[in-house]
């Protein structure tokens, strides 16, 4: 790999004169400009970013912890801040948590060590020992989807309780009574307010809610069989399952073939999260949806501006979630 030593060399010039050409903090006459250029171009030099970003205490790196990228519904998210931190000459360090604590210590403190400038992060739960490290440090920081209690930062989310009453009401118009929600992590506060929404929706229906239709997965399709198992042998069994996302809602799925039960014939699955694979997938599954591409967007533009201003106040951006409709009606 070339250095700007080789640089200077071939150009003929001192390693002052190169930096002020690639950095453009000096003025160069256009014959040195060029020589300098012309060397760079044949050695195919590329400068030490974090080198040079020393002095100004910047990467131009921005870090990301998701959940799980084998979960379509981040690509979109990660597609949006990508897009957004590209205009702006930032490149994104991505790490998946596994919706585990730990892992978010850990990748947390990977990435202040990469001294990167920023982090936006699915919240995973826990101890928030890390990120309030990462607070003291003035690094800028976003949350997007969820948020930790007692910890004041930029944040992205969804109206979830909004999202999940109108999946519940849905299936109430559609002649269910005996509606399950399969659920995150109940301990944060997306999953949270989705229960409370799926409790409103069926008490403004006349329903009392059945707190045996109610599963605390960890968002794998695993945890949704699991959970959906026991409420299929009650004597009441659910007729409607409202899922957490779009691996939970395979998960339920897989149980209901195992049983020889139809979707939507036999017990209809409205779910979290959407995905184009759903527009030919079979059998129809209606989706609460959320713009995961918008949460990207601003999620990064949050960001750049908390990086440029860090006195900035605390700010939020709730996105409002529609309902996909997807199939003809339940027969």
């Amino acid at each position: 790999m070339a250095t700007i030593y080789d640089v200077a060399r071939l150009a003929g010039v001192s390693t002052y004169t190169v930096s002020a050409v690639i950095n453009r903090s000096a003025r160069v006459s256009p014959e040195l400009t060029e020589r300098v250029n012309r060397a760079v171009t044949e050695l195919n030099y590329r400068a030490n970013e974090l080198a040079r970003s020393l002095p100004l205490r910047r990467t131009r790196t921005v870090g990301m912890l998701i959940p799980d990228i084998a979960n379509p519904y981040y690509a979109k998210v990660v597609r949006g801040v990508e897009e957004t931190l590209r205009e702006d000459n930032y490149t994104l360090q991505l790490a998946s948590t596994y919706n585990s604590p730990e892992q978010q210590s850990l990748q947390i403190d990977a990435f202040r060590a990469k001294q990167a400038d920023g982090l936006i992060v699915f919240f995973s739960g826990g101890s928030d020992a890390s990120l309030r490290a990462l607070a003291e440090d003035g690094k800028a920081l976003v949350f997007a989807g969820r948020i930790p209690h007692g910890l004041e930062a930029d944040s992205v989310i969804a109206e979830n309780r909004k999202g999940a009453d109108l999946a519940t009401s849905f299936l109430v118009e559609r002649g269910h009574r005996r509606i399950a929600n399969l659920s995150g992590h109940l301990n944060l506060t997306a999953n949270i307010h989705r229960e409370q929404g799926w409790r409103a929706a069926l008490r403004r229906n006349g329903i009392e809610p059945d707190d045996a239709l109610l599963g605390q997965g960890d968002w794998t399709a695993e945890s949704a069989e699991r959970l959906l198992r026991p409420m299929l042998d009650l004597s009441s069994p659910p007729t409607a399952v409202l899922t957490a996302n779009f691996l939970m809602m395979t998960g339920a799925l897989r149980v209901l073939r195992s049983r020889g039960l139809r979707c939507p014939e036999d017990v209809e699955i409205v779910s979290w999260d959407d995905s184009d694979w759903l527009d030919v997938f079979s059998p129809p599954i209606t989706t609460v949806v959320t713009s995961s591409y918008a949460m990207g967007r601003n999620a990064a533009a949050m960001l750049l501006e908390r990086i440029s201003d860090p006195e900035l106040p605390p700010r939020q951006v709730v996105l409002m979630p529609e309902l996909r409709v997807r199939g003809a009606a339940r027969a």
